[in-house]
């Protein structure tokens, strides 16, 4: 059954245990309370007849706004579930109190009846829907709320085709008895099992943080000024519900005038809501994809316009075919199309709103249009014909469009909205990321300004003057400087000729000459826009960082290719699944592990860069990749399917889309001729002969531990010859073990293993990892061993893998002064590197210690390149200040 709803209703494994719970109960409610429906609007109608509808709609609208009221402040003290398991035992009791009733002849009853079910209909609106919100977010909304409104859907058929049955075997009355069974049932259901889906179902106390969410009807129009998607909300909520008691009462005087008995009417209503419901039931299931063809604000503009149809088609023809199409066509739209797609609309309210506008939008809001389209009937019936009151709908019908059509203009503007009212803060989400050379994360917001020359950033950078020729010679000289200045001559007199050189220079170490280089580019005519495109291709994730910031500031170039993007590097991420898919097939080896998280992050990198090409022609897209990160991921997406609808949209939405990786693999395989015959061996190959050295690295390392595997051996001797040495190094260490000799744990490896200790390298992947094991050397040190003396220059940085180092003042003489003792995890001689002057004390080891020394010039630059690496030495730093008493 998994495998069906994964196939077919795009219903994934983590989602199946909480769909089908829901669904289950979806169906058993509304199952039964359409028996319940059709037994009360018979009953009242052949007892009351249809004037007394108006004043019941009134009490109804009433009523409820006080019950709701009251409900709002249980639900404050309890969950939603615990509340429905309150109101299922209620009514199963209520109902048979309504029997004994009906077989008293208590004919008041009736309107009782009338008013518990419209009682019902609001409380199942407001907390069936809740508990569906939590379960399921906005993006998982468009596939599995049409799904369980399906469920309700199935429910209300089966309950409508079976109402004349049921009736005419055991009677009408004992539709009650019915009634009151199933919701016994239910609730009884819904006991056992809601704490294992939902989490808790028992009263707890009063939450003082949700206090907040009461807002005062005071403050409704300035939260609609602030919101437009509150605004929105409580127009789809008001308006169908001021339209709709006029609309039942048209159809409650056509359908009692066209239906002379009592079991005539109640058999027209179960067949005539059987057929309409089962005709709703179908389309469910194609409508997802409707919502994806459409999007959500074109699909919210259908219920709007079918009810001015309906509405101006009644001012011309008042009969029983009309009032069926619109009673049809009110109830297929409603809960195929308008009800879910409402319900998704509420995941995309700000967080701080989203308990109030459950309650007050789904329930108030809902009443009081309720209310006024009763009192609306009552005021106008003396003066008015009933076919009259279609005119004043219509124009109601209408002005619902206009807000729609102003709904659908604002949409992304929304989504955005919500995003910021959530407090994303720029600066402290590190998963926002662009990638320098090797995958270096860089911030968004520094790529504006940090490396991007501007006349505020390098207000002192003039460019020199230099002719184009000796420029164009000096890009290749050893000295940055020099380099810089003769970039920065060539922004002043552009020369295509340059062009190359300049390409090649945004992929300089050197940060001045890197963005020289691009403050160059900057200035070249539109033409350098095919070179920076095809450059593309080749460069690494730096040098794709740069040429993309030069497009997109370059005030000369009009259009941009993203196939160059949207191309080779998509094409990877799809085939890095593939391979993280098989991997997980294994477990308990570390290779694994490392080349899984590897191949992760680099798709990590991919999709960063992906986002900052599109930043080019989309402002939004930095604040969208930062919520891919957040709580609002699901809006995110939402704002993302929005904003690029075009090609480009199918390569990135499977990527950031929360769907299982076999749905995310097979959207690739439509996308690119990806490998099909998925083997390990055969991934494992390809990668061993990928671009990129660190996959080479891991895939032979995890080849190693797959070993004695005949098909992997070829391939570990070609890495043998490879061009970076510490692969040649893995691929020996693979080799020795191919051929049953005992090896060491490459060096590499071994050191890598030994920085994911220090929580000085917290948060960094294999590739940063790779990155200072590179130029780490491993060092055994004895006790008594001084290695660093007062006033003489170390170059040197220690990171103490065991062992005890103590940190001496004035060593050796008789003021010596213990300052502090360094042990596993601590390192030691950072601050010369930034402050440029000798070591103020001596460190002794004073336990044999194990050490990792790193040359302070080259872990400079790779901090530069890893900036995480600095985030974190700030916050060592910061923790040592405070243990010596220097906090504030």
């Amino acid at each position: 059954m998994k495998h069906l709803l994964e196939k077919y209703l795009k219903v994934y494994g983590h989602e199946f245990s909480r769909f089908v719970w829901l669904a289950v109960i979806f169906f058993a409610v509304f199952f039964v309370t359409a028996i319940f429906r059709n037994y009360v609007d018979t009953a009242f109608l052949k007892r009351y007849g249809p004037d007394y509808i108006p004043w019941m709609l009134v009490i109804s609208a009433l009523l409820t706004m006080v019950v709701l009221a009251y409900a709002d402040r249980l639900a404050r003290r309890s969950s939603d579930s615990y509340l429905m398991i309150l109101v299922f035992f209620a009514y199963a009791a209520g109902a048979i109190l309504c029997w004994l009733m009906v077989k008293g002849k208590f004919t008041i009853v009736y309107p009782v009846l009338y008013q518990l079910m419209g009682l019902l209909d609001a409380i199942q609106l407001v907390y069936l829907w809740n508990i569906a919100g939590d379960l399921f977010d906005a993006r998982q909304g468009k596939r599995i709320f049409p799904l369980v409104t399906a469920a309700q859907v199935l429910g209300t058929t089966v309950g409508s085709f079976l109402t004349r049955p049921i009736t005419y075997g055991i009677g009408e009355d004992a539709a009650l008895l019915v009634f009151s069974l199933v919701f016994l049932l239910t609730g009884l259901f819904m006991s056992a099992t809601a704490r294992g889906i939902v989490g808790e179902t028992k009263p707890k106390k009063a939450i003082a943080s949700k206090e907040p969410d009461r807002k005062r009807l005071a403050e409704v129009p300035a939260l609609m000024r602030q919101y437009p998607i509150v605004r929105f909300l409580i127009i789809c909520g008001l308006i169908p519900n001021i339209l709709l008691p006029i609309f039942s009462y048209q159809f409650s005087v056509i359908s009692n005038s066209s239906f002379a008995s009592e079991q005539s009417l109640i058999t027209f209503l179960s067949i005539f809501r059987g057929s309409t419901t089962f005709a709703t039931f179908l389309i469910l299931f194609f409508v997802g994809r409707l919502y994806s063809t459409m999007g959500l604000p074109n699909a919210s503009l259908v219920q709007p316009v079918n009810f001015a149809i309906v509405f101006g088609a009644l001012t011309a023809f008042f009969n029983i075919y009309v009032a069926a199409y619109g009673q049809f066509t009110l109830i297929l739209i409603q809960r195929a199309i308008a009800g879910p797609v409402n319900k998704i609309l509420f995941n995309v309210i700000p967080k701080a709103l989203v308990a109030w506008s459950r309650s007050f939008i789904r329930g108030t809001v809902l009443k009081i249009g309720m209310l006024a389209g009763s009192l609306l009937m009552i005021i106008l019936k003396p003066v008015m014909d009933v076919q009259d009151l279609a005119y004043i709908a219509t124009v109601l019908a209408a002005y619902w469009v206009f807000e729609t059509l102003l709904f659908r203009k604002e949409y992304k503007r929304i989504l955005k909205q919500v995003i910021v009212v959530d407090k994303i803060d720029y600066d402290q989400i590190e998963a926002v990321q662009t990638f320098d050379a090797g995958g270096a994360p860089i911030g968004l917001e520094s790529a504006a300004t940090d490396l991007i020359p501007s006349e505020k950033v390098e207000e002192e950078a003039k460019p020199a003057r230099m002719p184009p020729d000796m420029a164009i010679t000096l890009l290749g000289d050893p000295n940055p400087s020099v380099r810089a200045e003769a970039a920065l001559a060539l922004s002043a007199n552009p020369d295509m000729r340059a062009a190359k050189k300049l390409i090649q220079c945004l992929e300089d170490l050197d940060d001045q000459v890197r963005n020289a280089a691009m403050e160059a580019l900057i200035a070249f005519p539109a033409e350098i826009v095919t070179i920076l495109e095809a450059s593309l291709l080749e460069a690494s994730l730096r040098g794709k960082q740069a040429i993309l910031e030069v497009i997109r500031l370059s005030p000369k170039i009009s259009y941009f290719e993203m196939t160059h993007l949207f191309g080779r590097t998509v094409e990877e991420a799809y085939g890095n699944l593939i391979v993280i898919r098989r991997l997980q097939e294994l477990d308990g080896y570390e290779s694994v592990q490392m080349l899984k998280q590897h191949l992760t992050a680099r798709n990590d990198e991919i999709l960063s860069l992906l986002f900052y090409g599109l930043w080019v022609y989309h402002a939004d897209m930095r604040l969208m990749y930062q919520s891919l990160k957040s709580e609002n991921a699901s809006v995110a997406i939402e704002l993302v399917e929005t904003s690029i609808r075009g090609q480009n949209l199918p390569y990135l939405l499977p990527l950031i889309d929360d769907v299982p990786l076999s749905e995310k693999i097979e959207k690739g395989r439509k996308l690119f001729n990806l490998v099909v015959k998925d083997d390990l061996e055969r991934l494992l190959g390809l990668l061993a002969h990928s671009a990129d050295r660190v996959t080479r690295l891991l895939a032979v390392y995890v080849m190693a531990d797959l070993l004695p595997n005949q098909a992997l051996i070829p391939v570990i001797e070609s890495r043998r010859e490879d061009d970076d040495p510490l692969v040649r190094q893995v691929a020996e260490y693979a080799s020795a073990r191919a051929t049953g000799r005992e090896a060491p744990m490459p060096e590499i490896i071994d050191i890598v293993n030994k920085l994911k200790m220090f929580s000085l390298f917290e948060g960094l992947g294999i590739r940063e990892l790779h990155a200072v094991a590179s130029i780490a050397k491993h060092e055994s040190l004895r006790a008594g061993d001084v290695i660093i003396r007062s006033g003489e220059d170390n170059p040197s940085i220690y990171l103490v893998v065991s062992g005890q180092i103590t940190i001496y003042h004035d060593y050796d003489t008789p003021e010596q002064k213990e300052v502090r003792t360094i042990e596993k995890d601590g390192s030691l001689n950072f601050v010369p590197m930034f402050a440029h002057v000798p070591p103020a004390n001596t460190s002794v080891v004073t336990q044999d210690a194990e050490v990792l020394v790193l040359p302070q010039s080259q872990f400079h630059e790779i901090m530069r390149v890893y900036p995480q690496i600095g985030l974190n030495l700030l916050k060592m730093a910061a923790l040592v200040f405070r243990q010596m008493g220097l906090s504030a």
